[in-house]
Formats: C-alpha cells, sequence, structure tokens
C-alpha cells in the first residue's frame, strides 16, 4: 500500500482484517496525509463537523472541538493506528520509487535514506490521494520576485507572515483560511482570484450545526447524481422549478449567514460551484473591516523586486507570496505502461474510483475527493478487499469504460471545475448506496425512515461492514452447498415419487 494519511490507514485496517499481509509505505516522516504536521498551515481545521469526519468503528474523544485542528486529527489517526495494530505495518520515511507488473505479481522499488530495495507484492494499492502534489501556476518572472513563494501545503512555520506583506492566491477554503492567518499575523493582506466560491458557516445562526444540513440523504437528493431513481428523476425533470426555488432560498441565507459581499459573492446561486463549497467564513468579517483586500485578478507577472502585477494593471507588493492552488494527482511511480491506461488527459480512469480497468491486483482508495472522504474511503476498502478476495463481481472491461465515461461526461456538465479529476463530492450518498449494492448489502442504513433521510450520515451506520460481508459471503456459498440431511431430504422423495409411480 502507497499512503497513510485517511485512506491508507483505513484501507490497511479492512485488508489486514481480511487477512492480507499489509505492508503500508509513506514518505513522510508520520503518517498522517494531509493532517501531518510538515502539512498543514497555523489554523487549519477539518472542513467537516467531528462527527461526520470519524471512521465508523473509532469516535473521537468527547473534548475534541465540533470542528477538529489539525493537532486534534493527527492525535486520532495515530490513535486510530495504535488502536488496530497499523503502526508496526507502516514504514515512514520510505518512498515508493517504481511499481512494475511481474507476470500477476508486482515488484515494488523503495527507497529510504541511502537505500533501494525491490520487493515482491500479490496486490497494490494506492492511497496518495488527491492532495499529493501541490499545485503552483508558472507565471512570467517568479525567479525575479525576491520575496518568499510558498504553497499552502508547505505552510507550517507561524513566523513566516510576522509582520509582512502577504498576498494569498486563490477563492477556495484554503485561501481564505492563509488570508484569515496573513491579516491576523501580517502587516497587511490581499486576496487575489479568479473565481469566489460559496462557504457555509459552521453553524447556522450562530446554533446549528451545518452538519444538520449538508450531510444528508435529503440533500443529497436534491442534487442531479449521474444515475437517478425514479423519484429522483421527477424531482429533477417535473420538480426542476420546486428545486431551483428552494436553492434559491438556501442561498440567501448563506449569503446572509456568512456576510458575503462584494467581489467575495460567487457568480452564481447554488448549486453551482457546489463542488469547491467549503466551511468556515471568519476570513469575511476581515475583509469587511479591511484586514484583507479582495481582489478578483490574477497575478501576470513579477516585474522584480517585491513588485507583483494583476491581469487588470494594479501592481501590489508583497514581501510573502502564498498559493493556495489546489493539488493534482499524481502516481509518477506506476511504470509507463500502466500509467498510459490510468492517467488519461481528463482525470484518472477508474471504475467506482477505485478499480483500473484491464489492470488486475491493482486499485486505488481516495481518488474521490468528498464531503465525507474517510466514509467514502471506508466503504471503498471493503469493496476493493471483497475484488482481490474473488468475491466481488465486476462488469466486462468494455463496460467498465463505458461506465467510467458516462460519469466522466455528467461530472463535466454538473462540475465543470472538477471535469479532470474525481469527484464525489455531496453525493457521498448515492455513491456510497452504489458500492454497497455491488457488494450486495443494504443501501439503506436505518429502519426510521426519517433517520434516514434527514439526519446526517453518520459513519457509524456503516461499522457493521466487515461481519456484514462475512454473512453474505454465507448466504451465497449457502446457495450452493448441499447438506447431508438435505441430500437425504431428495433421496426420499425421489423413492416415495417412484414408489406412488
Amino acid at each position: 500500500m502507497i499512503g497513510a494519511g485517511i485512506s491508507g490507514l483505513v484501507t490497511a485496517k479492512v485488508l489486514a482484517g481480511d487477512g492480507f499481509d499489509v505492508v503500508v509505505f509513506e514518505k513522510a516522516p508520520t503518517l498522517g496525509g494531509v493532517w501531518a504536521a510538515c502539512r498543514t498551515y497555523p489554523g487549519l481545521r477539518t472542513n467537516n463537523p467531528r462527527d461526520t469526519y470519524t471512521f465508523s468503528d473509532h469516535p473521537f474523544p468527547p473534548d475534541v472541538a465540533d470542528f477538529p485542528s489539525a493537532a486534534e486529527m493527527r492525535a486520532y489517526l495515530q490513535s486510530y493506528a495504535e488502536r488496530f495494530g497499523l503502526l508496526p505495518r507502516i514504514r515512514v520515511g520510505t518512498e515508493v520509487a517504481k511499481v512494475a507488473q511481474d507476470g500477476d505479481r508486482w515488484k515494488v522499488t523503495v527507497r529510504t535514506a541511502g537505500s533501494e530495495n525491490i520487493l515482491d507484492f500479490d496486490f497494490v494499492v494506492v492511497c496518495n490521494g488527491v492532495f499529493s502534489t501541490p499545485r503552483i501556476p508558472a507565471v512570467e518572472g517568479m525567479e525575479r520576485f525576491t520575496g518568499r513563494i510558498v504553497h499552502s501545503a508547505s505552510l507550517t512555520d507561524p513566523e513566516l507572515v510576522k509582520d509582512q506583506r502577504v498576498l494569498v492566491v486563490g477563492g477556495g477554503k484554503s485561501a481564505l483560511d492563509c488570508a484569515a492567518w496573513a491579516a491576523a499575523e501580517g502587516r497587511s493582506c490581499t486576496l487575489v482570484f479568479r473565481q469566489a466560491y460559496w462557504m457555509w458557516p459552521r453553524y447556522l445562526g450562530g446554533v446549528v450545526n451545518v452538519q444538520w444540513l449538508m450531510f444528508s440523504r435529503l440533500t443529497a437528493r436534491a442534487l442531479r447524481y449521474h444515475r437517478l431513481s425514479r423519484a429522483d428523476a421527477w424531482l429533477h425533470g417535473a420538480g426542476a422549478p420546486l428545486l431551483r426555488l428552494v436553492w434559491a432560498g438556501v442561498t440567501r441565507l448563506l449569503r446572509a449567514q456568512a456576510g458575503i459581499s462584494g467581489p467575495l459573492v460567487p457568480d452564481a446561486p447554488l448549486p453551482r460551484h457546489l463542488e469547491s463549497i467549503g466551511i468556515g467564513t471568519e476570513a469575511y468579517a476581515l475583509v469587511r473591516s479591511g484586514r484583507i483586500r479582495p481582489r478578483k485578478s490574477s497575478i501576470r507577472r513579477f516585474p522584480g523586486g517585491t513588485a507583483i502585477e494583476l491581469d487588470d494593471g494594479e501592481v501590489l507588493d508583497a514581501d510573502v507570496v502564498i498559493f493556495a492552488t489546489g493539488f493534482t494527482q499524481a502516481v509518477p511511480f506506476l511504470e509507463e505502461s500502466i500509467r498510459r491506461q490510468i492517467e488519461r488527459e481528463d482525470g484518472f480512469h477508474l471504475y467506482r474510483f477505485v478499480l483500473p480497468p484491464g489492470v488486475p491486483r491493482l486499485g486505488f482508495i481516495g481518488y474521490n475527493s468528498s464531503t465525507a472522504c474517510q466514509l467514502t474511503s471506508e466503504v471503498a476498502a471493503h469493496w476493493l478487499s471483497d475484488r482481490f478476495l474473488g468475491r466481488l463481481r465486476v462488469p466486462s472491461v468494455e463496460d467498465m469504460n463505458r461506465e467510467i465515461e458516462r460519469v466522466r461526461r455528467w461530472t463535466a456538465e454538473v462540475m465543470p471545475a472538477r471535469s479532470r479529476g474525481f469527484f464525489v463530492g455531496p453525493w457521498v450518498v448515492p455513491h456510497l448506496d452504489e458500492l454497497m449494492r455491488d457488494m450486495g448489502l443494504p443501501a439503506v442504513r436505518s429502519s426510521n425512515f426519517i433517520a434516514e433521510n434527514l439526519l446526517p450520515v453518520w459513519p457509524t451506520r456503516y461499522r457493521t461492514l466487515a461481519e456484514e460481508r462475512r454473512r453474505a459471503r454465507n448466504r451465497r456459498a449457502g446457495r450452493f452447498y448441499l447438506s447431508a440431511a438435505r441430500a437425504a431430504g431428495v433421496v426420499l422423495i425421489v423413492a416415495l415419487w417412484w414408489m406412488l409411480h
């Protein structure tokens, strides 16, 4: 396995529980992925409320904040690895340099300080995630800039912006977080962005946790998925005018609650740009007070010194430039022939965001950014384990390719900003439903209609998946099992029929 972040840890736990001899390689000095100390900026908190961001069988301690800090997330992931015996399986400070097929096995080249080794494995699972490689756009004259240029992922030193003129590039949650921090610690802060996105307050009306609105099956049904039930097809067909009214009301509520104004108001109402929504609105108050200067533009060039020229011709001066411009997915360690099959121009070619068609014994977990990545990764890990064990049937390679292309067309239509990458986003529930049905397990997780549809999708609903899979396996095996008692019964029936005739 490659990567010891959220996806890697939960996949290791699931596979080990199913009898696999699991080894996890992590190039960072510690586990944690995006929550590792070497990758978190000051003030970072989860985008999710605490109770929707846990693994199904490992709750947060009760004293953890509603929206855990990076330090609390690190402690949580460490405790998960300790509780389930994962630490001996994780090799930190070990980079995977190459993964190559060798018949029906894999040769994996790993590097540690001063050494390189080639190891053999039956299966490979890639869990380096969608936030593996920071993206900094190339801008003319960057080499002439005499200040500091950093990506938000490497912004770990609180002293970096102390009494500095700071320019933050980006319009998403990370950019707003960095701008809020720079406004508090620096001399000045300018936020430069091309596109503004909607941000939810953590508490509606200052009281109600946003989880009650954002993370339910009902909310997911108000968004058009690529596969619709008959009721959902009606809702997004004849019922579309009603949905537009609902979303218009939610948009007005959000704008008022968050205090969004000026250039930071997105150019379209919800659900547009929902794929880039974040939680946390502290930066808006700093904009209103003048501590953050928003500029809807982009950097044209670095003329020299500390000067920065924007596309609209304005020239600013900054000592530090922070690019909060996202990440790219990268698998440079895969041999080229496999990489060509998987890494296409328009994104990664994965069935159910997990399986590369035509490449056996290889899987990807965490390659579907969502509003509940720990839960989608956990259920996908069970799905992949069933596949590796030969218990899960998938369509033909041709049919898988067709399904991938159909999902990609839908993504490009409803989420243009995400058309290249895989993204489940707020469609967590229907995605989980697909994985559950594939495994022959019930998608509906509560017998109470109101709880199932109106309450948040609590991860604890999925904590019995391992046992459910075992029971399903036994049921499938039972279909073909002729016990001695059943055999005797068949013989008796045949004998009686013969005597009567």
